[in-house]
């Protein structure tokens, strides 16, 4: 009967199996019939399957064409490394036709089975499995490029007040209204202060209403001054604008509907004349510009908005410059006539 110190030894035996010749571990190794008795090679990791072949199997347990040459040429196998013929075992081509059987029926005693299973369930067994593929793949990420929304007014939107506001204060910036909804914006920010209040236009934004919708931007500022905010930031955007018909109109009804400061007012002016000495090698242009200038003087100095006497040599200098344009020497006339009348109330 095999004793418990006997399957200890067993125990050991399978536990220092690792790397070296097959010869190596015949020092450690139990008597032969123990391993014939109590082994199960069908339960064992490769390395230790050939040991176990090599020392106690017999041609029957073999699988293939590397465990029959253990079992039948010991002589020449006893020198192999065990790392060698691991990976020769794991490489062979050859299939194993059928199931390893038992080296003998394992002894009908209750101990010796509960020691068993403990050896059994202590090892872990290596699963023979192919090396999986690995793909060499690369994922881009979607860059997303986010620019001004594109509003699609064909399909039904909100008819709250201030929904419609900011709709077609958003689509003014972009191109011009139709009357409809020109007349529907300035008719929804008359019937309450809170709707000017919470339009949200900004100075930033100015430019762009004043170049499509120059009616609706003049009447915006002037409503937004009416409800006490300060336009100071928007006067400061006007000036710092390119020069053009709808800038020079934008400014020309404000000052019909609003008191213009005055810093303001002679800034606009030198900046406007400035601009046009600024277009002389351009004559197609000038000509154009000086006139709209021009138009745009005469027409501050007849609504009294503008002193001609606290600007009159900025615009005469004006005036003499582009003298060859009718509209400039209108308004050189009409400045004489003023310092005439001047003199004559002195």
């Amino acid at each position: 009967m095999i004793s418990k110190n006997q399957i200890d030894q067993v125990y050991d035996f399978l536990k220092s199996i690792n790397d070296g010749t097959l010869e190596s571990y015949r020092k450690s190794l139990p008597e032969s019939w123990i391993l014939n008795q109590v082994i199960d090679v069908a339960s064992l990791t490769p390395s230790q399957r050939i040991v176990c072949l090599y020392f106690a199997g017999d041609e029957t347990q073999c699988g293939n064409a590397l465990e029959k040459r253990l079992v039948l040429n010991k002589e020449q196998c006893g020198q192999c490394n065990l790392r060698q013929l691991v990976d020769e075992w794991s490489t062979s081509n050859q299939q194993i036709t059928h199931q390893p059987q038992n080296m003998r029926a394992i002894i009908q005693c209750a101990s010796l089975r509960h020691a068993l299973e403990h050896i059994f369930t202590t090892f872990s067994i290596d699963h023979l499995r192919p090396v999986p593929t690995t793909i060499q793949s690369s994922f881009n990420w979607i860059s997303l490029q986010i620019t001004d929304p594109l509003w699609d007014y064909t399909i039904e939107v909100s008819q709250e007040p201030l929904v419609r506001i900011k709709e077609n204060l958003l689509k003014a910036q972009q191109s011009k209204l139709s009357q409809k909804e020109a007349q529907e914006t300035i008719d929804l920010l008359n019937q309450d202060q809170r709707n000017v209040l919470d339009s949200g236009i900004t100075p930033n934004q100015l430019p762009n209403l004043i170049e499509y919708n120059p009616d609706l931007s003049s009447f915006l500022l002037a409503r937004i001054n009416q409800c006490g905010i300060s336009i100071h930031e928007y006067f400061e955007c006007l000036i710092q604008m390119k020069i053009s018909l709808q800038s020079l109109e934008v400014v020309n009804k404000l000052s019909n509907s609003i008191k213009l400061p005055e810093a303001f007012l002679h800034m606009y002016l030198t900046k406007c004349i400035q601009y046009c000495e600024e277009l002389q090698p351009k004559q197609q242009m000038v000509s154009r510009y000086v006139r709209l200038v021009a138009v745009f003087i005469k027409t501050l100095i007849k609504s009294k908005t503008l002193d001609p006497k606290k600007r009159f040599t900025e615009i005469q200098g004006f005036c003499i410059e582009f003298s060859k344009i009718p509209e400039a020497s209108q308004l050189f006339k009409q400045l004489k006539e003023t310092g005439v009348e001047e003199k004559q109330h002195q």
